[in-house]
């Protein structure tokens, strides 16, 4: 028992590690979604100068407020791309951790249960998922109608 009990006190370090990981994604994130937001937001309010200036005056600071809210929209839409590639990076990383707690899992489970014990368990979650998973084939009963006890709306 006492090496199943090392490995689980070895998955908890790491999940307590996986969860810091994901807590500071998360603040990060926020961050850099913040700056995104303010550089948006500047840049809409330079847009605005820009035409205001532009209707008033129809001469050069057009140009100067123009090219700041170009550059500042180029800054948020750079922050933004960012982002999305450390999210899928992220999202990737998280489903590989997934596949491995699930692996890890079902170690512990075989090392706590017993050979025996554990294969009877695989044989129920099997027709489990088996049995949950309704056939989509000819004859097959169509899927209910949504709503209340098959009344629509």
């Amino acid at each position: 028992m006492s090496e199943a009990r090392a490995v689980i006190e070895g998955l908890l370090r790491l999940a307590a590690a996986d969860a810091r990981q994901v807590a500071r994604a998360r603040k990060r994130n926020g961050l850099l979604y913040a700056i995104a937001g303010v550089c948006a937001v500047m840049a809409f309010v330079l847009a605005v100068a820009a035409a205001v200036i532009w209707v008033a005056r129809h001469a050069d600071p057009v140009l100067a407020a123009g090219v700041g809210a170009a550059i500042l929209a180029s800054v948020s839409l750079t922050v933004l791309a960012v982002v999305a590639v450390l999210n899928r990076r992220e999202r990737r990383w998280m489903a590989q951790r997934a596949d491995f707690y699930q692996g890890a899992g079902s170690t512990v489970a075989r090392a706590l249960l017993g050979p025996r014990l554990s294969a009877l368990a695989a044989v129920a979650m099997m027709l489990g998922a088996l049995m949950g998973r309704p056939e989509r084939g000819k004859g097959a009963a169509p899927p209910p109608p949504h709503g209340p006890a098959g009344h629509d709306g």
